[in-house]
């Protein structure tokens, strides 16, 4: 399994596609829901039948 940790999600999804193993996208998001447009892996797991990647959507430009 390659490893996606801190890859922007299309990126991680392309890599862990073209091993040819399903993979499950799970969004994580914070109780306040902060809006952000960076989505990015932050864990992934992986059973015998699938992969799963967890992500979020981080905030990174400032607003001025």
């Amino acid at each position: 399994m390659t490893n996606v940790l801190g890859l922007d999600l299309e990126t991680a999804e392309n890599l862990l596609t073209a091993e040819g193993k399903p993979i499950r996208l799970v969004e994580v998001r914070s109780k306040k829901g902060g809006k952000g447009d960076d989505r990015r892996v932050i864990k992934m797991t992986e059973t015998e039948t699938e992969t799963v990647v967890y992500w979020s959507a981080f905030k990174t430009e400032i607003d001025a």
